[in-house]
């Protein structure tokens, strides 16, 4: 039924949208996927519920031929899949490009392209590709791109890379992020709007700081303990104990 529902909006121009021209490559391109592995693919939807093996080898060839971005993101998501080799390079090429589209900020009013940023931090966090890790370490310096990839951040500061560190203790301060940094203005008709960000990534920081135990971290963890929010002491508390246990 869900999957069902999602067609029905994507043959609507509900979800899913994407460009007429864009609509004429997806139809080539899925053409040849049925007729390579005997499949009866008709819609973009279908490829965002299932994998199918083999099917990325095509893709591979397809994917930068398409201008929407949430396309090229389902394709590589089945890439990464289905181990196509290089995929790791080619996610890190494309989230650059995701970077300077249209796409990246979503206009006033407009939902946040989440659809997409999140597919790219699932495939960062679980490739955990060495290859790349100069590159996303780079992506963490920008508050909007530590933000769109939460679970990545995780992972590079499970690393213990030492240059997270002070990204980290800079991101745990709500004062220090501010709506020029993320490419927007102080209007609350942004989404995802600045304060949300800026708190996300002081949970963030908080998780983090787990894997550096130091005198600086440890003060700005007792700091937060001694806040009103019940959901940062709570963060906060277990990052601690994971300290303790850690030793």
């Amino acid at each position: 039924m869900v999957l069902a529902d999602s067609i029905e909006r994507e043959k609507k121009g509900i979800d899913y949208i994407y460009s007429e021209q864009d609509k004429l490559l997806l139809k080539e391109m899925l053409s040849e996927v049925n007729i390579s592995l005997n499949t009866n693919l008709q819609y973009l939807a279908e490829l965002d519920f299932f994998n199918v093996v083999g099917a990325g080898n095509i893709y591979i060839n397809w994917i930068e031929k398409f201008s929407s971005q949430t396309i090229k993101s389902i394709l590589l998501c089945q890439i990464v899949l289905d181990k196509v080799k290089d995929s790791d390079l080619l996610a890190i090429q494309l989230y650059n490009k995701f970077k300077s589209s249209n796409e990246y900020i979503a206009t006033k009013g407009m939902p946040a392209p989440t659809h997409i940023y999140a597919r790219y931090d699932n495939i960062f966090s679980k490739l955990k590709s060495k290859r790349i890790q100069n590159e996303l370490l780079i992506l963490m310096k920008n508050p909007r791109d530590a933000f769109y990839l939460p679970f990545t951040l995780r992972m590079l500061a499970s690393n213990k890379f030492s240059e997270l560190k002070e990204i980290l203790v800079f991101y745990s301060n709500d004062k220090n992020i501010t709506s020029n940094m993320l490419g927007i203005d102080d209007s609350d008709d942004y989404y995802p709007p600045l304060n949300f960000i800026q708190r996300e990534l002081k949970f963030s920081s908080i998780y983090g700081f787990r894997y550096y135990p130091t005198k600086d971290v440890l003060n700005i963890l007792d700091d937060f303990s001694n806040s009103f929010d019940t959901d940062l002491i709570d963060a906060t508390r277990k990052t601690l104990k994971y300290i303790e246990t850690h030793k």
